[in-house]
């Protein structure tokens, strides 16, 4: 637990005048109060359910000429660029660079296996089940894998329960065969956000970029620069920096000799979203999209990312589109999915689960004819709606004593103080990063001016 004094300065007036109006962007198109759309969507199309013989396939020409349509259809797309200029052709190139950077790392890595195998006689490497060859294959990634899956239903709670896929980081060549060079690597787990575990050999100079390297050319992750490695201490998830050495951030004991010690010492990091776009129309890449949708779903079900009744229906009718795909009566029934799948505890326990069974196939009904990437999409536009979305949280110790905790959220915008009280969050006061001149650390305080 992050153990820091809040000691917000009176030189902050601005914010501190009126801290309620600071958080007029929570204001969501899905709350409860009287103005707020119906809970199947904010899209007054996908309010209409659309049945087989009503409509082809939603994405049709006629879906698509529509104001608010989730498809970001290439065609579609080609034509804003043609109207917009240079902007888009900007952001076209650079979406290529970063491809073409993927691949380099691809090939690069897959290179070093191939060198280290046969430079380094005396140091035994951890044998791949995913080969070089697979490194250099874009085609060898989760989202080409989910394309082809045979099952129904959440694909972190599937791929969990899949076995671990062991990798290596090689060590330089150029090191020394002898003395220098461990003979034993040491072993990192690496979690993904679709739930496959990773389980990476490596020696004790490798640092955490070489880790998240490997991550990032095994997947194809294109638009990495959102992400990142942390560890995981109690419920807070900490970002580690990519040239700190694992060393540094392991578990103590981790880096002696597996001979020398007494029990295994795991060390576990996860790939998590570490900048979140504002706007989620500004993801590009379908692979970006659908690390986002897995994040997001599993942060709404482990309450990291809080919502209400009526926004968790609509996500989880969203998630029942996107992983079950159109609802049929005659099929799946009304017990077709799990509920602890798709609404958090805190909604299970206030809402009779009869209800819930009854109400979640009709809202799902609603999105008839949406493909997969389509009803990820839109769950990430209503994602971006609620208030904690984007936020890192992290607990602190308040000055004085209190009755309710406090949580310090981080996000692009600036810093937010949650008071926390029976275990729901209120934000109480924002500290904009325009309006903030400096920050101090000393020891565990942290200052804001």
């Amino acid at each position: 637990m992050i153990m820091i004094v809040l000691s917000f300065l009176i030189e902050i007036n601005v914010i501190l005048s009126d801290p309620v109006h600071t958080h007029q962007r929570y204001h969501s198109d899905y709350s409860s109060s009287s103005e707020s759309p119906s809970v199947a969507s904010s899209d007054p199309d996908y309010r209409l359910a659309k049945k087989p013989g009503e409509v082809t396939r939603y994405g049709s020409q006629l879906a698509l000429a529509e104001q608010d349509a989730l498809s970001l259809r290439s065609h579609n797309s080609q034509r804003r660029r043609q109207n917009e200029g240079p902007a888009d052709e900007s952001a076209e190139m650079l979406l290529q660079r970063q491809e073409e950077e993927v691949q380099r790392l691809q090939t690069q890595l897959a290179n070093r296996l191939s060198r280290a195998n046969f430079y380094s006689v005396d140091e035994p490497l951890l044998q791949p089940q995913a080969s070089a060859l697979d490194l250099q294959d874009p085609l060898y990634t989760p989202l080409s894998l989910r394309k082809n899956k045979n099952y129904n239903g959440p694909e972190f709670v599937k791929m969990a329960s899949e076995p671990s896929v062991t990798l290596s980081v090689p060590s330089s060549i150029m090191q020394p065969k002898r003395n220098k060079v461990e003979d034993v690597q040491r072993k990192v787990g690496v979690v993904l956000l679709n739930g496959q575990k990773l389980e990476l050999g490596c020696d004790l100079k490798a640092v955490c970029k070489d880790v998240f390297d490997m991550v990032v050319a095994h997947i194809g992750l294109v638009e990495h620069h959102l992400f990142g490695l942390a560890y995981l201490k109690e419920t807070e998830f900490f970002f580690v920096e990519p040239d700190a050495k694992l060393t540094k951030v392991a578990p103590d004991g981790w880096k002696e000799h597996p001979k020398k010690r007494r029990t295994d010492v795991p060390f576990n990091l996860f790939l998590r979203i570490k900048f979140f776009h504002d706007d989620v129309n500004l993801i590009q890449h379908a692979m970006t999209k659908h690390q986002h949708y897995l994040q997001l779903r599993k942060d709404v079900l482990e309450e990291r990312m809080r919502c209400n009744t009526e926004n968790a229906l609509l996500l989880a009718s969203l998630a029942l589109q996107a992983e079950f795909g159109d609802y049929q009566p005659e099929l799946h029934g009304k017990t077709y999915f799990r509920l602890e799948h798709y609404l958090p505890v805190s909604i299970l326990d206030k809402v009779d689960q009869t209800t819930l069974r009854e109400e979640l196939p009709k809202l799902h009904s609603n999105y008839y004819g949406a493909s997969e990437s389509e009803a990820e999409f839109e769950f990430l536009k209503a994602s971006q709606r609620l208030a904690e979305y984007g936020v890192h949280f992290h607990r602190v110790l308040p000055e004085k004593r209190s009755q309710s905790g406090v949580m310090l959220g981080i996000y692009s915008k600036g810093v937010l103080i949650f008071e926390v009280l029976n275990g729901n969050r209120t934000p109480v006061l924002r500290f904009p990063w325009r309006e903030t001149k400096k920050i101090s650390f000393a020891v565990r305080t942290c200052r804001l001016f």
